[in-house]
């Protein structure tokens, strides 16, 4: 299956989620079907929209190591900036994920903050609108750009088999990154606050006698160990 294929999924479910919880909150409004059907709605769609910003920047990535490394043409480099930068679907997407959450949050704040449920209704709206039309401006850019990883997958495939029949060996792979990094024992260090803040902060108001410590706690201590474990293997092979 094509990215364009998950991505399309995502959208009929995204589409339908969207136009239920705005009836849902005109219809019953701060009721828990409400704010549940918000809840699903909004994790599915950052979901989505992320799914697209990441194909893109990992398909540019991709074809602009393959144009350094491979001899890839030239033109497909021309081809994917003119792509970047005439089409609106990456920032719709960035724009789409955010008038959810912020929706999502002034739901929240008119709760317990004293803001105006008007502004919640407002941006709501809004969002449901700003998703619709972005949805089907992202599926028509990741086709495009699914077309063009194709053809330069194809002249890959082209350039191999001439390397072969004047045998030539293929280059090797580069070595897969390790688990055990730096970088992965950072992140799981400070990852799990993000999860307690937003509990605490948005889910119960700053009241943070109403979150646990676990298992943030656990995860954090864990990734301090991966941390200084990564730090030790770099040393002994300095």
């Amino acid at each position: 299956m094509r990215m364009w294929h998950y991505f399309l999924a995502g959208a009929l479910l995204l589409a339908p989620a969207l136009l239920v919880t705005a009836v849902l909150g005109l219809a019953f409004d701060g009721s828990k079907q409400h704010l549940w059907a918000g809840l699903f709605t909004a994790i599915l769609g950052v979901g989505v929209h992320t799914l697209v910003i990441l194909f893109m920047l990992v398909t540019g990535r991709v074809l602009r190591e393959a144009i350094r490394v491979r001899r890839l043409s030239d033109s497909f480099l021309t081809e994917l900036n003119a792509f970047f930068s005439r089409k609106r679907a990456y920032p719709l997407a960035g724009l789409g994920a955010a008038s959810i959450v912020a929706a999502g949050v002034l739901g929240y704040s008119s709760r317990g903050l004293g803001i105006s449920p008007v502004w919640h209704w407002l941006v709501g709206i809004g969002a449901v609108l700003l998703n619709l039309w972005a949805l089907q401006a992202e599926l028509r850019a990741l086709k495009e750009n699914q077309r063009l990883v194709d053809r330069a997958s194809a002249e890959l495939d082209e350039f191999d088999r001439a390397q072969a029949a004047a045998g030539v060996a293929p280059p090797s792979e580069p070595p897969a990154p390790p688990l055990l990094s730096v970088k992965n024992g950072l992140t799981l260090l400070a990852a799990p606050w993000l999860f307690y803040l937003y509990w605490s902060l948005v889910v119960w108001r700053g009241d943070f006698t109403r979150v646990s410590l676990h298992p943030w706690v656990e995860l954090s201590v864990l990734g301090a160990l991966a941390t200084l474990l990564a730090l030790r293997r770099r040393a002994s092979a300095a």
